[in-house]
């Protein structure tokens, strides 16, 4: 008996009728992929970015049940019609078949991130930038498990799956996964340069932030020695008893003294600004 169910419901309905003491239901909360080998069956779950994302594949000496939403496998089955014939011929092709719609999956995904990581490229927004690394990271996980379960396949010798029958595919298969973990692998530098990127960016505009504070700050320092000046000599014409001693009769040369001395306060600020060279 082989069949892929796409019903949670009606894949649950025959294990139980099988009597294997197994709650598929708890499978599907564990969010990694692996390989089970029980005495009298074998469970291979291999989770993917689908709405639904568990695929799952109960293989026995008679009988091989799998559950997945991809509808193409069904179709695809009738390619290996040569191989179904043989002994374990149907449960090596159904496995096979779920195997590669998972990587094909994997391979979608990859694309998803690669392009949003161009896109940061751009905006250099340093938290989107984190959140790509670690959904990169989950499917370099995913994708590590996965060739783990291959090698599993191929040294295991299982009855169930005899990589013999499609060993040209099979051998496709193995080098497909590790050339796309590579690939994953090889953008974690790439997110690695785009966080120097970040850094450099948030640097330059810190001390942009800086010059601008100091030049403002500048700014203030030249214009509170400019209004003390005049204020101070001000303050002390005011004096009474200078003022009437000294100066009482001589507004006008009061007046002068202190607008000359208000445009020497000037016009030496303004030297000392051009001598900073600041830019806001």
């Amino acid at each position: 008996m082989h069949k892929i169910l796409t019903d949670f419901n009606e894949f649950d309905k025959e294990i139980k009728q099988l009597g294997l003491k197994l709650n598929v239901e708890d499978l599907t909360f564990l969010d990694y992929n692996f390989l089970q080998i029980h005495e009298n069956f074998t469970i291979i779950n291999i989770r993917d970015y689908t709405q639904d994302p568990n695929n799952i594949i109960i293989l026995a000496n008679d009988w091989t049940i799998a559950y997945s939403k991809n509808h193409a496998i069904l179709d695809k089955l009738k390619q290996f019609n040569s191989i179904i014939k043989k002994k374990y011929g149907e449960s090596t092709a159904i496995t096979f078949l779920l195997l590669d719609s998972v990587l094909s999956n994997y391979k979608l995904e990859f694309e998803d991130i690669r392009k949003r990581l161009v896109q940061l490229e751009q905006t250099l927004e340093i938290d989107k930038i984190e959140e790509e690394a670690r959904v990169l990271r989950k499917l370099i996980d995913r994708l590590e498990d996965f060739g783990d379960i291959l090698i599993k396949l191929g040294e295991r010798k299982l009855e169930e799956f005899n990589n013999k029958l499609i060993d040209y595919d099979y051998s496709i298969l193995a080098a497909e996964s590790k050339y796309w973990l590579e690939r994953c692998r090889s953008n974690m530098y790439r997110i690695a340069s785009l966080r120097t990127k970040c850094d450099i960016k948030s640097n330059s505009d810190l001390n942009a932030r800086i010059t601008k504070l100091t030049v403002i700050m500048t700014f203030l320092t030249i214009v509170s020695i400019v209004i003390a000046i005049p204020a101070t000599i001000g303050a002390i014409f005011g004096i009474p008893a200078l003022s009437n001693a000294y100066f009482e009769g001589h507004n006008a040369l009061l007046i002068t003294t202190i607008i000359i001395f208000t445009l020497v306060s000037v016009v030496l600020g303004f030297i000392y600004w051009k001598s900073l060279k600041l830019r806001v």
